[in-house]
């Protein structure tokens, strides 16, 4: 039985113990989850039968990828193919674009259904393997991308550079939703706005901090890495914001054990923070994996619960405006002793 086999058998058990008789999967993430193609489409599931549904313009590639049979839909009676594979069936979807969903209720009974999401939430050996080569890839990049670091190149020179090595070293860049960049490149004060971007032409000089928050997407998972660093020197206060967050990470990676309430980890650092806890200005930390924000949510605000299997970020920061922001955040693979994705250091680095 292949990977994907295995994982649509799982989601079909799911369904049977609730009130789902057929599934609609519309967002590439879920359809290359359950297929090994990613891109536009609906995979249509049903006990017995699963399949692809794709335009002319993809069929050759989702072809080529898929594990399961494809075919390529009119738009003119795609809904007549849906009605026909599903019969009366009780359909559920995915979350899926707003515009996706009305279309295709306004013909057939929906009703939306996180299933799938559940069952990405935990990682099996195939994804971790996956996971933990991205992890060796970040260190890669890093390193490569520290050594290029001079004074006076701009925030674009380095990203740029960064932009190469991910690329060059089997890896993929990934858009995403909250900023213009693909990854985070800050100095100087600029470090002291969480999502910062996009990189502009300011010059690295002696003293500054440099924050790094960089993802790449490796055979379709993302790693997510931030390290702050200092160019040639640090000043104290800089190293006693740096040495606060760095415990502050420590204690969060330290708490993320099986069958803890994911909030009661963020509500920790929090704590730990003390007065400075309103420079904590994010979640601690987020599930990962096909998407870069998946659950768990690693929040005061969340109600998920800490599983094995989970692969997380822990990501404290501290930003203090018109001065400075340190964040230091690793991906973890949650087990009895959480593994890190990453070797490189969490000890200050100046450069």
């Amino acid at each position: 039985m292949s990977l994907y086999d295995k994982r649509i058998n799982k989601l079909l058990n799911e369904m049977h113990s609730s009130d789902c008789e057929g599934y609609i999967l519309t967002r590439a993430f879920n359809i290359f989850y359950l297929s090994g193609f990613w891109g536009a489409g609906l995979m249509l599931i049903k006990d017995g039968e699963q399949k692809l549904l794709v335009s002319s313009l993809e069929y050759d590639r989702a072809s080529k990828n898929s594990e399961i049979p494809v075919e390529a839909y009119n738009p003119a009676n795609y809904l007549d193919y849906i009605k026909t594979f599903f019969g009366t069936k009780k359909i559920c979807i995915d979350e899926s674009f707003v515009s996706t969903y009305l279309s295709l209720s306004k013909n057939i009974s929906l009703k939306t259904s996180k299933l799938i999401e559940k069952l990405r939430e935990v990682k099996d050996d195939y994804e971790i393997e996956i996971l933990k080569n991205g992890g060796r890839i970040m260190d890669e990049v890093f390193e490569k991308s520290i050594e290029t670091i001079k004074g006076g190149m701009t925030e674009k020179e380095l990203y740029a550079q960064i932009v190469k090595n991910i690329i060059e070293l089997d890896g993929d860049v990934i858009p995403y939703e909250d900023t213009i960049g693909t990854e985070i490149v800050a100095f100087g004060e600029n470090t002291a706005l969480p999502h910062y971007s996009p990189p502009s032409n300011k010059k690295l000089n002696e003293g500054d901090p440099i924050l790094l928050d960089l993802t790449l997407r490796h055979k379709g998972y993302v790693v997510d890495f931030t390290r702050t660093i200092f160019y040639k020197r640090v000043n104290e206060y800089h190293k006693e914001i740096y040495k606060k967050v760095k415990e502050a990470q420590e204690l969060g990676i330290k708490m993320l054990k099986i069958g803890v309430k994911a909030k009661e980890i963020d509500l920790a650092v929090r704590d730990f923070f003390g007065k400075d806890k309103d420079r904590f200005n994010h979640s601690l930390g987020h599930g990962i994996g096909l998407e870069v924000h998946e659950k768990p949510a690693i929040s005061y605000r969340s109600e998920d619960i800490i599983k094995s299997g989970q692969a997380v970020t822990i990501e404290p920061g501290l930003y203090y405006p018109n001065d400075i922001g340190v964040r230091i955040e690793d991906s973890l693979i949650v087990q009895n002793i959480p593994f890190k994705l990453f070797s490189t250091t969490t000890q200050l680095i100046v450069i």
